[in-house]
C-alpha cells in the first residue's frame, strides 16, 4: 500500500492544476490493514486496480491509451493526404533599423524548420512590386517542337584522297625566260652558236623581250654578222618603235652600207620619240648634209645646239651646213662657237679654223 500511496502523491505533485486528477485524488482512500490471510488475493487486486486508475487518469487528461495487456485495434488507418507545402518566401533584408525577431514570434510549420516571420516594415516608400511571371506549364500531350537541324560538314571520304593535277599553261614570257636561261648557260660554256639559237627561240616566244634582243645584237655584232644584226634591229623597231637607240644603231649600220636613204628613213620613223635627244638631232643633220639637204640639215643642227649648247660638234656641223646654204656670216659665228666650247678634237678644231680663214 505504501507503494501505491507514493505513486499517487508523485502524480498529484506533478500536475496539481488538473481538476480531474484532484477529483480522482479525493476519491482515493487508504485501505485498512489487511487481515491475516488477505495477502493471497492482494496482488491480483493490485494488478487490476492500478491499470484501471491509470486508464481513468489518462482519459481525464484528454488522451486515450490502450490498457496494459490489451491488443489495439489492428484496422489499418489510411495515412493523411500529403499537403503541398509552399516554397518558403525569400528572407527579408534586415536593415540597420530593424530589430531581431523575438523567439515568441516564430512559427512552427508542419514538416518544416522554424522560419522567422517578416519584421514590421519601416515607414518609407515601398519598392514597386513586380509580379512574378507564371511558371511555364508543359502539357504532356502537347507535341514537342522539333529541334533545329544542325548542319554538319560532310565527312571526309574514307580511303586515299585523289589529288587531281591541273596543267598550268606557261605564258610566252615564261617560255622565253626558259630559253634565255639556256642561252646564258651556253654562253658561259663558250657555245656561242647554241646561245644565238637559244636567243632567237626566246624572241619567237616574246618579241618584246628587250634584254634578249640586246644580248643577241651584241653577239651578232661581235661576230660581224651585220646583215643578221640589221634584221634583228628592224624586227625590234617594228614591235617597239620607241627604242631610239635601236633606230640609231640601225641607221649607222645602213650608213656603213652606204644606204643613206634607208638610214634617213629609219631615223625619221622614230624621230617623234627623240625630240629631246641632241645626239639624235645631230645624227639627222649629218645624214641630211651627206644627202646635200643643207636647209634640212641646218634645222636639225639648230635643234641639237639648243639641247646641248656646250657640244662643239653640233656647232661645227651647223656652221658647215650654213656655209653650204650660202649663209657665210652665220657660218663663221657657228665656227667660233664650236672652237670656244673646247670639246672639239684636234682634227675637228683644224677644220673649224680652216673655214674661218
Amino acid at each position: 500500500m505504501s507503494l501505491i500511496n507514493d505513486m499517487l502523491r508523485n502524480i498529484e505533485a506533478k500536475r496539481p492544476d488538473d481538476p480531474a486528477r484532484q477529483n480522482l485524488q479525493r476519491e482515493i482512500r487508504s485501505l485498512p490493514a489487511a487481515p491475516a490471510g488477505a495477502g493471497r488475493w492482494l496482488m491480483p487486486l493490485l494488478l487490476v486496480a492500478v491499470p484501471a486508475l491509470l486508464a481513468a487518469f489518462m482519459h481525464a487528461n484528454g488522451q486515450l491509451l490502450p490498457l496494459l495487456g490489451m491488443v489495439p485495434d489492428a484496422t489499418p488507418v489510411a495515412p493523411p493526404a500529403p499537403v503541398a507545402v509552399p516554397a518558403p518566401p525569400p528572407l527579408p533584408v534586415v536593415s540597420a533599423e530593424e530589430k531581431p525577431v523575438p523567439e515568441n514570434e516564430l512559427r512552427l510549420a508542419p514538416n518544416l524548420a522554424v522560419l522567422p516571420l517578416p519584421a514590421a516594415p519601416i515607414l518609407a516608400v515601398p519598392d514597386p512590386i513586380v509580379p512574378a511571371s507564371p511558371p511555364t506549364v508543359v502539357k504532356p500531350d502537347a507535341p514537342m517542337a522539333p529541334a533545329p537541324a544542325v548542319t554538319t560538314a560532310p565527312a571526309a571520304p574514307a580511303g586515299p584522297v585523289k589529288i587531281e593535277k591541273s596543267i598550268v599553261l606557261a605564258t610566252p614570257r615564261d617560255r622565253a625566260d626558259a630559253e634565255y636561261r639556256r642561252a646564258e648557260n651556253a654562253l658561259a660554256a663558250g657555245r656561242s652558236a647554241e646561245a644565238i639559237e637559244g636567243l632567237r627561240a626566246a624572241l619567237k616566244q616574246d618579241p618584246g623581250y628587250v634584254p634578249v634582243r640586246q644580248l643577241l645584237l651584241r653577239q651578232l655584232l661581235e661576230m660581224r654578222k651585220i646583215e643578221e644584226a640589221m634584221t634583228v634591229l628592224q624586227e625590234g623597231l617594228e614591235h617597239q618603235p620607241a627604242q631610239t637607240g635601236w633606230a640609231m644603231s640601225l641607221a649607222r649600220l645602213q650608213l656603213e652600207q652606204h644606204d643613206l636613204a634607208a638610214a634617213d628613213r629609219t631615223l625619221a620613223r622614230s624621230q617623234v620619240y627623240a625630240e629631246a635627244s641632241a645626239d639624235y638631232a645631230g645624227f639627222q643633220g649629218h645624214l641630211k648634209s651627206r644627202q646635200s639637204a643643207n636647209r634640212a640639215a641646218v634645222t636639225h643642227y639648230q635643234r641639237a645646239t639648243r639641247l646641248a649648247p656646250n657640244e662643239g660638234r653640233w656647232w661645227l656641223g651647223l656652221g658647215l651646213a650654213q656655209e653650204a646654204d650660202g649663209r657665210l656670216a652665220e657660218a663663221k659665228e657657228s665656227m667660233r662657237r664650236a672652237i670656244a666650247t673646247g670639246t672639239l678634237s684636234v682634227e675637228l678644231s683644224a677644220v673649224a679654223e680652216q673655214h674661218l680663214r
